[in-house]
């Protein structure tokens, strides 16, 4: 499997206009999650099918699955191209672009701007971990012996998957938890496009067995 076949789609998503109003609602949602199935429906065919059906979604209904992902500790939708897809709305409410790293924050997957969890990981040049959320794209400083998720910091406890490229995925065995990653010493700049890609599809190889330690 190629690590980056769903980039373009990443890339689709995150070069969507912004929405504006997270801080007194979500206006438009409705409108704003069909722009986000287009896409989906464009740059994978293949997937056009669930995507249609997802389209029949009433506003009152979208309301109410979006209020849920918001509840901590996360809805996790039945459908996953459901929950990806409202995820990926509800970040054009809530991304920043071109934020710098914040010098300090959690030592915890929880975001100190937003409190959703992170999804994706790097390592900077200096090799420094550093957490990135899922939902505003807020990165901060975390340890890089623990589990962002249970707090494990055993290291024989904590163990990760090699990848191409620098990319790499991150488990707790105390908690099952994974967390993907990239070494930017080896992969050079941040892209998070490429990252999110990246940790689909290296999730993919995990869960079915095709990654060794």
């Amino acid at each position: 499997m190629n690590l980056f076949d769903l980039e373009p789609l990443f890339r689709s998503l995150d070069a969507l206009p912004a929405a504006a109003g997270a801080a007194g609602g979500y206006p438009g949602f409705a409108e704003r999650f069909r722009e986000v199935l287009e896409v989906i429906a464009r740059e994978q065919p293949d997937w056009a099918e669930r995507v249609r059906v997802l389209e029949e979604l009433d506003p009152a209904t979208l309301e109410r699955l979006r209020n849920r992902m918001l509840e901590p500790p996360g809805y996790e939708a039945d459908d996953p191209l459901l929950g990806f897809a409202l995820w990926q709305t509800l970040r054009r409410y809530h991304r920043h672009e071109g934020e710098k790293p914040l010098e300090e924050g959690p030592a915890e997957a929880v975001c100190p701007q937003c409190g959703a969890e992170a999804d994706v990981a790097y390592l900077d040049a200096n090799g420094f971990r550093f957490a990135v959320c899922r939902l505003c794209d807020t990165r901060w400083p975390v340890p890089r012996v623990r589990c962002l998720y249970c707090g494990e910091e055993q290291p024989k406890k904590l163990e990760y998957y090699p990848y191409e490229e620098g990319y790499r995925l991150y488990r707790c065995k105390t908690c099952g938890r994974t967390l993907p990653a990239v070494d930017l010493r080896e992969a050079g700049r941040l892209d998070l496009p490429r990252l999110r890609a990246a940790a689909v599809e290296m999730q993919a190889l995990y869960e079915a067995g095709a990654v060794e330690e």
